[in-house]
């Protein structure tokens, strides 16, 4: 006989929001705490930790976090599978492809990797992958503290993209992503969706975007952990041995609305030379309303050299970065490198490469 039950004992609770924690640390690039709040009505509620799968939350792409964070209007290359699903609209007819590595503190390892196939004259389908490895971790038991072995825990989102160029100003994209949280033998799975627009307007070229990413429902942790033998006597009935399985509560993934604009400020006024600008400001379900800043300085579309500045986020601040291009009448390649200095854990390192053969 098996009797499951939800308990909400404080362990349990605990336990659970270990499971979310391991994974919301390392985006903490988005935490913004600046006191603990009790209740809704304080101004300085901000939801953290009420979220999990938040590596989702984890930038992507050299090039855009070089330019810290401000690249949902810019995104025209094979992040913009992360940063925006409309981008990948103007991507060339060729086949793209990109991956992305970045050395995360606490010895977490974030990867990514895309391609981009054109459909059709107009559309295009992409698909991408984000892996987020945290390592061996030293298990703790009550019986024998934090030697009891170690169990690893690891994040995967594998996403499918349509987007298309409605007219030669405006283009639209949508995402549907599986994500699965692992720790121990436990895991989480579910499916979200992102959806984004762009539009280059008359004024000055300047492009505006929309999205809304991680749209989905709640989701639990479900494992053999969760089952316990009941060698407690008082669980025992008429001298039969119960088995019983713990439930942890359903958690939300962090929804992001996203609004951002970009130009080029030389607007072809200096021959060879771009100066792109772009403003991201970002509101998210579990945190405060960040604003991205950032720069990007193409000499003859062979050299990039980015800066940028994340506000209102307690860790990340200001970033840059350099990214040089091969080009080509059959294949133009890309590697970019960016460096994000944090407050507290030190610096974090991304390097990108992306090729497009035509």
């Amino acid at each position: 006989m098996v009797y499951t039950s939800k308990v909400s004992l404080p362990s349990m609770r605990r336990f659970g929001l270990s499971l979310l924690i391991v994974a919301g640390f390392a985006s903490s690039s988005l935490v913004h705490a600046q006191g603990t709040a009790t209740t809704t009505t304080n101004s300085n509620f901000t939801n953290v930790g009420s979220t999990g799968a938040t590596f989702q939350n984890i930038w992507v792409g050299a090039r855009a976090a070089a330019m810290g964070g401000a690249f949902s209007a810019l995104a025209d290359d094979i992040t913009a599978l992360y940063w925006n699903p409309a981008g990948i609209a103007k991507i060339g007819n060729g086949i793209n492809v990109g991956a992305t590595y970045t050395r995360w503190f606490g010895d977490i390892s974030h990867n990514f990797v895309g391609a981009v196939l054109p459909i059709s004259e107009k559309y295009r389908a992409g698909i991408s992958m984000t892996f987020v490895d945290y390592g061996s971790m030293r298990k703790a038991t009550i019986d024998k503290d934090y030697n009891a072995g170690t169990f690893n825990a690891n994040d995967l989102a594998i996403g499918l993209t349509l987007a298309g160029a409605l007219t030669d100003r405006f283009s639209f994209g949508v995402t549907a992503r599986y994500i699965h949280n692992a720790i121990l033998d436990l895991s989480a799975d579910g499916i979200s969706f992102d959806a984004g627009s762009l539009y280059q307007t008359d004024f000055y070229n300047m492009k505006i975007s929309l999205d809304l990413s991680n749209l989905g429902p709640d989701r639990g942790f479900t494992g053999n952990s969760l089952a316990l033998l009941a060698n407690n006597p008082s669980l025992n009935v008429v001298g039969r041995q119960l088995d019983t399985r713990l439930v942890t509560s359903d958690f939300p993934i962090p929804l992001t609305f996203r609004i951002g604009v970009a130009t080029d400020i030389f607007q072809g006024k200096i021959e060879g030379q771009k100066l792109n600008v772009a403003v991201d400001f970002a509101t998210h379900s579990d945190n405060a309303e960040t604003i991205n800043l950032g720069g990007e300085y193409l000499w003859n579309d062979l050299l990039a050299l980015r800066a940028g500045y994340a506000f209102n986020q307690d860790q990340l601040g200001i970033a840059g970065g350099l990214g040089v291009r091969y080009k080509s009448e059959d294949f133009n390649g890309n590697i970019d490198y960016a460096i994000s200095p944090t407050r507290t854990f030190g610096l974090i390192h991304r390097i990108s490469i992306s090729a497009a053969f035509q």
